[in-house]
């Protein structure tokens, strides 16, 4: 699985074996609120403060979770797939030279590995997606739409500072 860059402005999309699953589009060059379709469901994502550290999930119109930059420097992803069941997530950036995020689970179970295929110094980024012991409930596709979402907020949070 790969996330490709279709934009300078952020947008992406996510492929799997050269077939184009879905693509997140920000709305606009200083907005970071992002919608796709994925598996017929309407996902949204827009920032909650005016900081955008802190990001809501929405699926078909509904808050389904949110992600947080933690002052420790990764990023917290929360989502709520069953009633009463969420799943917790840190994304973290594992890399000196080239971007590699590695993400968690609650457990602190290794869930998928994101390797940068560009250059730090170009404005986007492409990544590929490892799994080895993928063990969570929530869909891989849709893990990899917030986890690309987050990606891209950590780096504009870190460019910033």
């Amino acid at each position: 699985m790969k996330i490709v860059s279709s934009s300078a402005k952020g947008n992406f999309k996510l492929i799997a074996q050269e077939k184009e699953i879905c693509e997140l589009v920000y709305t606009n060059w200083f907005s970071e609120k992002a919608y796709t379709t994925l598996n017929g469901n309407q996902i949204e994502i827009k920032p909650k403060n005016i900081w955008t550290s802190k990001v809501d999930i929405l699926k078909n119109g509904q808050i389904i979770g949110d992600i947080t930059f933690s002052l420790k420097g990764y990023m917290v992803i929360r989502v709520a797939h069953a009633p009463k069941e969420e799943s917790n997530y840190v994304l973290k950036n594992k890399g000196i030279l080239k971007l590699r995020f590695e993400l968690f689970d609650e457990g602190n179970t290794h869930q998928l590995t994101m390797n940068s295929l560009n250059n730090w110094s170009k404005l986007n980024y492409d990544y590929t997606i490892k799994t080895e012991d993928y063990t969570s409930t929530l869909p891989l596709e849709e893990l990899a739409v917030y986890c690309g979402y987050a990606a891209n907020l950590f780096l504009a949070i870190m460019s910033a500072v």
